[in-house]
C-alpha cells in the first residue's frame, strides 16, 4: 500500500476529489487487482463470453454498453479476424485497477489510455461511480460490495479468491492510516 500511495497517491486523490473513503477504496482495488502495476493486463474469458452474449442477444447491456454500440465499434474491423481481435481487446482488463477494455467504447478512449497513470484513476473513479449508481451502493459504507461489484460485475458476485474482501478492507484501513500520517 505504501508503494501505491507513493507512486499513485496524487492521481488517486485528484480522481476522488480528495475523498478519503473513495481514495482508500481505489488504492485497495489497485492492490487487489494488479498489485499496483500500471501495465498490468490480462484477458478475461468470462468478459469475452458476456460480450459474445451481448452480440447474440442473451445480454441486454454490460455496464451501460449496448449491443448497438458494440456492433458499431466492431464494424470498423476490416476482416473477421480483425473483428475477433478487437473483441478480445475489449475483453481484456487494463492497468492498476484492471478496467475492462469495453469501457473504452463508452469513454471514447484508446486501450493505451486505460494504462496511462495520469488518466487511469480518472477512468477508474468514473467506473466506480457508475457501478455505485447502478447497484445503489455507498462506497463509504459498502466497500466490500463495491469491491465485489468491481471484480465480478455484481455486488453479490462470487469471487475467485475468498480473501479478496478481507484484503480489500485491510488495504483500505492501511491506506487510510497512511493518509492520516
Amino acid at each position: 500500500m505504501a508503494w501505491i500511495r507513493q507512486s499513485c497517491g496524487r492521481e488517486i486523490a485528484a480522481a476522488t476529489g480528495g475523498d478519503p473513503a473513495r481514495s482508500a477504496l481505489l488504492a485497495a482495488i489497485a492492490a487487489n487487482e494488479s498489485g499496483g502495476r500500471r501495465e498490468a493486463y490480462r484477458f478475461a474469458p468470462a468478459v469475452y463470453q458476456r460480450l459474445m452474449g451481448l452480440l447474440e442477444g442473451s445480454e441486454s447491456k454490460i455496464e451501460g454498453l449496448t449491443r448497438a454500440q458494440l456492433e458499431k465499434w466492431l464494424s470498423a474491423a476490416g476482416s473477421e479476424a480483425q473483428r475477433k481481435e478487437r473483441l478480445k481487446k475489449l475483453a481484456g482488463l487494463y492497468g492498476y485497477t484492471q478496467i475492462p477494455g469495453y469501457c473504452a467504447i463508452e469513454w471514447k478512449a484508446s486501450f493505451g489510455a486505460l494504462t496511462d497513470k495520469a488518466r487511469h484513476f480518472q477512468f477508474a473513479i468514473r467506473r466506480l461511480d457508475s457501478l455505485c449508481r447502478e447497484h445503489q451502493l455507498d462506497p463509504a459504507t459498502q466497500a466490500v460490495e463495491v469491491g465485489r461489484c468491481w471484480n465480478t460485475g455484481h455486488p453479490h458476485g462470487r469471487m475467485r479468491s475468498g480473501l479478496y474482501s478481507w484484503r480489500l478492507r485491510e488495504r483500505m484501513r492501511w491506506y487510510g492510516e497512511m493518509e492520516k500520517g
